[in-house]
């Protein structure tokens, strides 16, 4: 059976897969970015730039591994709720 859009009761519903799962933060807390930026801030301040660069990158890859930690759904409740979206009033929902 279809499932029908709770909004507008439509029955153009198709199932919602998320297929651009990169957020803002991790484009702004990417490692190159942050490598460069500590390698920059460390020639700012005389410092051996490369110590910038692996302590930048050290950071941002704990931040990354931090936000995925985080934003995991739980296994079973997706498996047991998919989500759809409607085509005529983008509404997103579950049954």
């Amino acid at each position: 059976m279809k499932p029908i859009c709770p909004n507008c009761h439509s029955a153009h519903v198709v199932e919602n897969i998320d297929i651009n799962t990169q957020s803002m933060s991790e484009h702004l807390f990417s490692p190159k970015l942050l490598a460069s930026l500590g390698a920059s801030f460390c020639k700012y301040y005389k410092i051996n730039p490369m110590i910038g660069m692996v302590a930048g990158g050290a950071i941002a890859t704990v931040i990354n591994l931090a936000q995925q930690r985080l934003m995991q759904p739980p296994l079973l409740k997706t498996a047991i709720m998919p989500r759809y979206l409607c085509s005529t009033c983008q509404h997103t929902f579950s049954i």
